[in-house]
């Protein structure tokens, strides 16, 4: 048998869009692939921290997320890279320039 790569993306299509949960038949197909010993893993756009938590209830030991800054195999972290702060200001500013829209949240200083 030859070893396959699957890679899945959360919203709609291993989980309910709505509530987040599970598809039974997403866990199953899921079970049924890393059984014949396929690799099987999430790719997202979402941030480690919000993806962590789903892949272990889909039983899913690799992920792909942050836009591809982190990665995660066998359920270790392998490395989870910020933007490059230079960059994103650049970018943010040419945006600002051509008068595009731009959305970015401000770090919030936390207190106890």
């Amino acid at each position: 048998m030859d070893k396959k790569y699957f890679f899945f993306d959360i919203d709609g299509t291993l989980t309910d869009i709505q509530t987040g949960i599970p598809v039974p038949s997403a866990l199953e197909t899921i079970k049924k692939l890393q059984d014949k010993g396929h690799f099987v893993a999430i790719a997202t756009g979402r941030a480690y921290y919000k993806t962590k938590d789903t892949a272990k209830m889909l039983g899913i030991h690799n992920l792909v997320s942050n836009g591809g800054a982190a990665l995660i195999y066998n359920d270790e972290l392998v490395t989870n890279s910020p933007l490059d702060r230079e960059k994103a200001l650049a970018l943010i500013h040419e945006a600002d320039e051509k008068g595009f829209g731009i959305f970015k949240m401000d770090p919030v200083k936390r207190t106890r």
